[in-house]
Parts: C-alpha cells; structure tokens; sequence
C-alpha cells in the first residue's frame, strides 16, 4: 500500500502517536497468549476477491437514470472502482482486544485529562465485547501492530474496500444487514437485524448511562450475507483516507487510497478530517447507515468520540 512513509512522518510530526515505550519481554505464556489471539483475529477475516464495483450513490444507475437514494452530495458522482483482492475483519475491534493490545505492547490504559472524559470512555465501553472506542492514530497503530506481529499486510480499510465488502463485492446494496433490510417487531419494536432506539433505551436504563453512549457487542446481531457484522450500525469507523469532499471527481480507478495528505482542515483544530463509514445506528427511511454515505471528523478529537475501525489485509491469497 502506498502513502507508508507519509502516514509514519505524519505520526510522529503530530506528535499524536501513543508514546514510544520498550515493548516488554513476553513470558511463554504471554507468548502462548499471543498467539491464540493473533490466531483467532486471523481467523476472523473474511476474504473479498478482486472486483470492479460502482463506487458511490449507485441509485440512479440501478434504476436507469432515476432518482438518488439520498441528497447528498458527499456521495456523489458515482465511479467506477477496481480493487485488489484483500481481507477485512468480520467484527469491528473490540474493546478487550484493544486493551490487549496496549498491555501486551507495554503501553498504559487509554486516558483522558478530565474525568468527565473518562467516564463517557467506560460508558461506551461497558458492554462485554463492544466497539474500541479509539482516535485515527490508535486505530492506525493497531492495525500495524497486527502487521509487525504476523508478517501480513494489515492496515485499516480504504473507504473503496469498507464500502466494497458492505456491499457484498460492489452489488447494489444499500444497507449492510443480513438481508439489505432494517427488520423489528412492531408490536415490541424491538429490532431484529439492528438495534431500534427502545433497544437503545432500555440498555441504557439498565446500565445507568446515556443513551449516546450504548454500544452493543459487535456480534450481537446477524452478519451480512458477505459474512460481516456491524457496517450498518453500532459505531462509525475510521477509515485510512483523507476527507476530500470532492474527491469522487477525481479518484483513480484502480485501489483508490484518498488524497496523499489532508485536504480540509476541522472548525478551529489545526487537524485535516479523515473519512468516516458506518452509523451509530441505522434509521429506516433516512441515509444513516447506508452503505455508500460518507462522513468525516478531525483524526484526534480530544474527547472519547464513539469511534472504532477494523483493519483490513491486503494480500492476494485467502487467510483461511
């Protein structure tokens, strides 16, 4: 993947990167542990083969010259994309492979100055085996920590292989569930394929906390027919390009990775934004959630944002 030596003089220019500590020696078994949980992130990779795809609002293509789904120009114009074959991770990172990760490699837990902070941090974070909860540059390092540690090009996902794999290969799906739907109970509203807001609300009743703040268990309900959970809701993700609202304009063709540095800066932070895919939640019969919609935020909020990512590995061969 291009742009290696870019995001590294990135990191360390902004001074944003976790602070360089000597990785500890690993005991057998920290050793073994290690590698039962380098195994079963291997394992939880779903393969996506070389393809060609209409990247974008595809509506008025699929319906021969008719209306968009949405409005929004973000989206638009639709383009033609090829992609390499590669692998993205079944399940957003979790919050106990995140804090894995940060003791196995020797550093401290995840921080924020004010208390406040910290507390919206374990709010997000208090269902069993939720989103991480991370900035740009700790999911970035994450996903490279994978790298250094089984030789396999990890990296996080292009925002063309994040929407490629939640459209199942490029098909003409516009929402990642199980069956491109949006299913509840009418008579509970409970949610069947997503979590509905009385979901919401009663979790966050049952935990004490707000209602911004509820992340289910990123397996908590069916995966994609392409055999992946949660693009459609249960948190944004951060993905490796830069936020370029024009960028749709002009993106090559082949393997598309986003402009080579910042484009637009955040209100009053000095910070270049970067894409964001996926929704907190879906809304039936609004474009949150949609599998082409884009949005954006600084890398490095100074506050818990309730963003996550997955990584991707882009090698040509399947992993399992």
């Amino acid at each position: 993947m291009k742009r290696n030596l870019a995001v590294f003089l990135l990191i360390v220019l902004s001074g944003c990167d976790e602070k360089k500590v000597a990785t500890p020696a690993l005991t057998a078994e920290q050793k073994t542990e290690l590698d039962v949980f380098l195994s079963r992130v291997r394992a939880d990779m779903v393969y996506m083969p070389a393809g060609t795809f209409l990247m974008g609002d595809f509506c008025s293509e699929m319906r021969n010259g008719g209306a968009y789904c949405t409005i929004d120009k973000n989206n638009k114009p639709a383009h033609k994309v090829e992609l390499s074959a590669f692998s993205i991770s079944k399940n957003k990172i979790t919050h106990e492979e995140y804090s894995f990760y940060l003791k196995t490699s020797g550093l401290p837990p995840q921080n924020f100055e004010k208390p406040w902070r910290n507390k919206s941090l374990s709010a997000m974070t208090a269902m069993k085996e939720g989103p991480a909860i991370i900035n740009w540059y700790e999911a970035d390092n994450y996903c490279s920590w994978l790298r250094e540690k089984t030789g396999l090009n990890y990296s996080l996902p292009t925002e063309a292989q994040w929407e490629y794999s939640a459209r199942n290969k490029g098909q003409y799906i516009s929402i990642a569930t199980d069956d491109g739907s949006l299913r509840y109970d009418r008579k509970t509203n409970a949610g069947e394929n997503f979590a509905t807001e009385e979901d919401i609300d009663k979790i966050a009743s049952q935990l004490g906390i707000d209602f911004l703040y509820v992340r289910f268990a990123v397996d908590k309900y069916p995966p994609s027919p392409a055999g992946i959970n949660g693009m459609a809701e249960n948190g944004k993700e951060w993905v490796i390009d830069w936020y370029d609202p024009d960028w749709y304009k002009k993106s090559p063709v082949k393997d598309p990775q986003g402009p080579e540095s910042g484009v637009i800066k955040g209100k009053d932070t000095g910070q270049h934004l970067k894409v964001l895919r996926g929704a907190i939640r879906p809304s039936p019969g609004r474009p949150s959630g949609l599998t082409f919609s884009r949005s954006y935020k600084i890398p490095e909020p100074d506050y818990p944002a309730g963003i996550t990512a997955r990584c991707v590995v882009n090698e040509s061969a399947p992993l399992n």
